[in-house]
């Protein structure tokens, strides 16, 4: 059977995506030759492994003939292979760009379920080539959480497969959804009982206790769980090692529920502690001037993301109202509703359907850091029940 895939089509489905509005659409900053080379080269090996991906795929459908259980079971190690070598491309493309500082998180309301859902099948069929009895207990009525869905979804990957390396035939893993009302946040329990639990505990003991900085370390040497360890502190989740009897281990990753306020909270509390230069924070409101739709809502935000730096955060009050969080400078509220507009303009000329609403921009005042963070969050929090304009500053 020849092999009929082509590189361009890759190309055009992403031309046609952007086009579209997908989370590239609004443009990220231009990358350093580092990033630049290894996003080239990360294409150019998921070229051929989507052709392995899909011609086992049509192996194990028997389109081209019967397999009998030896044969079947050779094909599900090939795919395993193929979805571990894809993970590394993606843990490279993370990497790199945590190398280059040209990192970025895209936050926005998405649901756990979602999430586990995209990932779910393969972790399956790894399970069945370990020989791991694997039970997701999950719910579709869980609270939204913030995040960027695409990295929470790798990471979470990486680390239930590296547990999944680590595990011996009759093993049992569980992936459980959650809710913490105390913490605010959202999250899955993964829970391992049987062969191999001190290895997989002594993994989840590491990632739960290690330091940032020694994460990017890890994350420099291709580490697929430190790097996951990484990307959910960057999206101001947390792991936690839950305290177990000897033969089980559990780990909790949580990440905040899409409530403002609390992400606000965990995006200063992590601002001064990964960044003690940082001296003042800015906050804005951003407000379209037309109800949007889901997609256009989602594009909006992604727009923000792509107007406010690295470190900045951009999160959903509702379809139509945003909160701009800018540290490390005093931002001008105009240089700002500028930026903005141009992007939107240039976003609009090759967005198909509906051009994105014109944005309004209304500052909330600046504050010194590190202060109080409660306090900041406490009077936002009455500024928005007031519904009062808040154009002076707080130093």
């Amino acid at each position: 059977m020849p092999d009929q895939s082509s590189p361009t089509r890759s190309v055009a489905g992403r031309a046609l995506s952007e086009r579209r509005g997908s989370r590239t659409a609004p443009g990220r900053p231009g990358s350093s030759r580092t990033v630049a080379f290894t996003e080239r080269l990360a294409h150019d090996l998921r070229t051929p492994l989507t052709v392995i991906q899909e011609y086992a795929a049509l192996m194990r459908e028997g389109l081209v003939g019967d397999l009998n259980d030896e044969q079947q079971g050779v094909l599900d190690v090939i795919s395993d292979r193929v979805y571990d070598l894809n993970r590394m491309v993606d843990n490279a493309m993370d990497a790199a760009k945590l190398a280059a500082k040209s990192h970025r998180i895209w936050g926005r309301p998405c649901s756990l379920h979602d999430i586990v859902a995209r990932i779910r099948l393969q972790l399956e069929r790894k399970a069945a080539v370990r020989r791991v009895d694997l039970k997701f207990r999950m719910s579709s009525k869980g609270p939204d959480i913030h995040c960027d869905e695409e990295e929470v979804g790798r990471a979470i990957a990486n680390i239930v497969a590296a547990a999944l390396n680590l595990s011996r035939d009759g093993c049992r893993m569980s992936i459980s959804e959650e809710l913490d009302p105390g913490l605010r946040e959202a999250g899955i329990r993964v829970t391992v009982e049987g062969a191999g639990v001190d290895a997989i505990a002594t993994l989840f003991r590491d990632l739960a206790k290690v330091e940032p900085s020694t994460r990017e370390n890890w994350a420099s040497q291709l580490c697929g769980a430190s790097l996951a360890a990484e990307l959910i502190d960057r999206n101001l989740g947390s792991l936690t090692m839950a305290p177990l009897d000897g033969s089980a281990a559990a780990l909790w990753i949580g990440l905040p529920i899409a409530d403002p306020f609390e992400i606000l909270r965990r995006h200063l509390a992590r601002v001064t502690q990964h960044h003690p230069r940082v001296e003042r924070t800015s906050l804005f409101r951003a407000v379209a001037f037309e109800t949007v739709d889901k997609q256009s809502s989602r594009d909006v935000c992604s727009l923000l993301n792509s107007s406010v730096g690295r470190d900045d955060l951009a999160v959903e009050f509702d379809s139509t109202h945003w909160l701009l969080a800018v540290v490390r400078r005093r931002v001008r509220t105009e240089a700002l509703r500028r930026r903005i507009e141009r992007r939107r303009e240039a976003f609009n000329r090759t967005r198909l359907g509906r051009p994105l609403p014109q944005i309004s921009l209304q500052s909330l005042g600046s504050w010194l850091i590190p202060i109080d963070v409660a306090g900041i969050v406490a009077t936002l929090e009455r500024r928005s029940e007031q519904r009062v304009p808040a154009g002076a500053c707080a130093d």
